[in-house]
């Protein structure tokens, strides 16, 4: 049983972006080092939660990094990466070459877009972001999964993820006979159809507020055995803990619905709407 525990890590607090559904284009005011849609940075607060997310982490996890008993995920949209990036380096730092962590990039745990009748934005390539930003990446990692390129409702969103989680688990429990740590970094929607995945316990109402997921906050759970849930079930023993972040606990989110934009007819007459970033908004959710 070489995975005993799973920590969940949400991003960091990340610039806007503005979604037309009447036309399928996503469109920004700043400036996104992929260029690619709906791929944002992190704001300069969220830097800011990053780094002292990786002071908390880099020491936390050292001792198991030592002794090759890490292994780290990840969304591969660059906000992701962006909130590892001060974790990875100071593990890094402190590793001999031959046990520097790389970060596995998964798109079966990446981020959510509502069902819609255009394509739905995706990741750059892992070679693309180790070459041009994270040279920690494993490009020589496959992804166990990848979402429905125009996107999903919110069942098929907690589908996608537990066969993810279930997959990684199984690959991770196959690899060695040590007892292994995974942390993966993601988005807040992705998280809480995790901690339902892993502990096998999902409300009749996927809106339920049971899971947080607050801007890198970190959640941990721990294996058990004979449980429900993916790999015989885990306890969630941490849910978004904010105690190493000087601002504590910030833009916490919930399902409320699903996001759906799966018809033209259906999006007539709606304007632009503005996903995150600065905006105070119950829209600022992954």
């Amino acid at each position: 049983m070489p995975v005993t525990t799973v920590l969940l890590l949400r991003h960091g607090h990340r610039l806007a972006w503005t979604l037309d559904p009447s036309t399928g284009k996503y469109t920004s005011t700043h400036p996104y080092p992929t260029r690619l849609p709906a791929d944002p940075p992190l704001a300069s607060h969220g830097v800011r939660q990053a780094e002292e997310t990786g002071t908390y982490l880099s020491k936390e996890l050292l001792p198991l990094a030592r002794e090759g008993q890490l292994r780290v995920y990840s969304s591969l949209f660059y906000r992701c990466l962006e909130t590892l990036r001060p974790t990875i380096e100071g593990l890094n730092a402190e590793l001999p070459d031959e046990k520097k962590i790389k970060v596995r990039g998964e798109r079966g745990l990446g981020e959510w877009f509502g069902k819609a009748w255009f394509d739905q934005p995706v990741p750059a390539t892992a070679a693309r972001l180790k070459e041009g930003w994270f040279p920690w990446v494993d490009e020589g990692y496959a992804s166990v999964l990848v979402p429905e390129r125009k996107g999903e409702r919110i069942v098929q969103l907690h589908e996608r993820v537990k066969e993810a989680l279930d997959l990684v688990v199984r690959s991770v429990d196959a690899e060695d006979e040590m007892d292994v740590t995974v942390l993966i970094c993601g988005h807040a929607a992705q998280i809480i159809a995790s901690g339902r995945a892993l502990t096998g316990q999902t409300p009749d109402d996927l809106d339920d507020d049971d899971f947080k997921c607050y801007t890198c906050g970190i959640s941990r759970f721990e294996r058990k055995n004979g449980g429900e849930g993916v790999g015989g079930g885990f306890e969630c023993t941490l849910n978004s803990d904010c105690a190493h972040l000087s601002q504590g606990a910030e833009r916490g989110w919930h399902f409320n619905g699903d996001e759906s934009f799966d018809s033209y007819a259906a999006c007539q007459g709606r304007g632009p709407e503005v996903h995150g970033g600065s905006r105070e908004a119950e829209a600022s959710k992954l």
